[in-house]
């Protein structure tokens, strides 16, 4: 446990300046007071050069006896951690998926948010968890075995004649035509429009939301992952991955099609928690509900005909952000619960 490796050391670092390195960093210094050095990064350019106030430094700037705690995504620690110790980094931490969802769980129950999903007794409901492929996905090291109520399903199906699934999401009502620019959210399309179970999800073959059929209860509205500590806020990381026309078109859309909710709505994207990768599970009528919603923006913001959005995966972004803003801004009239994610290299 990451707590336990961090008291055992006077200084240490984090290795990222983004979410993953700033939950950790909320979390350590909640949970046993203690403050890093700094954030350091292999490139100050595109970080901050601050974070809450402690520096962003390259890793030249850091002594070899300062343990460092690699907290960024899965996906890049092999390469960290390889830099590390040819720079002769001998005191170094993963904060794999695992340890942080450790972590923030026990962050999380210290504040009292974000509650945990649990085996219920009265669980067992109907599950169909849509696992999302692309004939393009790279080959996975440790691909894992999907459960009975996995499905594997085919994204941009109507783009290639490459078949991967026996699901597709260019069969029924789809936008698969549309995947260059929705990505895995055109297959949240299709299990909204055509998925018949009790309850529905979706996953993606890097990362699964890890729920049983067990978890869901009748009291349970909707399973999500732990979110995301954003700084500055929630809008700042959206940011990072889409240009100002693409968040002023967002506020245009919100503010017409959502007048009565538009300032509850900015409010979470002045704040701190964000529900990142369309990992959902969710009642099929609280699922609908939410894709009914989010489907009415994007189709605002596509009537707008703005070439710099509609021809990138600028919609894929929105579609992610109101994941977030939907159900952060609806945490008091829904039961909203929360399950580890699994991300795989």
């Amino acid at each position: 446990m990451i707590l336990n490796i961090v008291s055992q050391y006077q200084n240490f670092a984090f290795y990222g300046a983004q979410v993953v390195a700033y939950g950790a960093y909320v979390a350590i210094r909640h949970l046993l007071g203690r403050n890093p050095e700094c954030f350091v990064v292999s490139d100050p350019d595109g970080n901050p050069r601050e974070v809450d106030g402690l520096p962003v430094l390259a890793l030249d700037m850091v002594s070899p006896d300062t343990l460092v705690v690699i907290a960024v995504t899965e996906l890049l620690q092999d390469e960290i951690y390889a830099t590390l110790q040819s720079r002769g980094y001998r005191h170094t931490f993963r904060l794999t998926a695992v340890d942080e969802h450790m972590l923030m769980s026990e962050y999380y129950a210290s504040i009292g948010k974000f509650p945990p999903a649990t085996i219920s007794a009265r669980g067992g409901a109907g599950l169909a968890l849509y696992n999302v492929r692309h004939h393009l996905d790279r080959p996975l090291k440790n691909c894992p075995e999907l459960e009975p109520w996995e499905i594997q399903i085919q994204a941009g199906a109507e783009l290639t004649d490459v078949r991967i699934c026996e699901q597709r999401d260019d069969v029924g009502n789809n936008i698969s035509g549309k995947n260059r620019q929705y990505c895995e959210a055109s297959a949240m399309y299709w299990v909204w429009k055509n998925a018949t179970a009790p309850w529905v999800g979706i996953g993606h073959y890097r990362r699964r939301l890890l729920v049983s059929p067990d978890m869901l209860s009748d009291d349970v509205d909707v399973i999500l992952p732990l979110p995301y500590i954003c700084y500055p806020n929630v809008l700042a990381q959206f940011r990072r991955f889409v240009g100002m026309d693409v968040v002023e078109a967002l506020l245009d859309a919100l503010r017409g099609l959502c007048p009565d909710g538009y300032d509850s709505y900015v409010r979470c994207l002045d704040g701190k928690y964000h529900y990142a990768y369309n990992l959902i599970v969710a009642k099929s009528r609280v699922f609908a509900d939410y894709c009914s919603w989010a489907w009415g923006v994007c189709e605002h913001i596509e009537a707008l005909g703005i070439q710099s959005i509609m021809e990138t995966r600028a919609p894929a972004y929105i579609v992610e952000i109101l994941t977030s803003v939907y159900f952060i801004s609806n945490r008091v009239g829904l039961n909203i619960k929360h399950a580890e994610k699994a991300i795989y290299t």
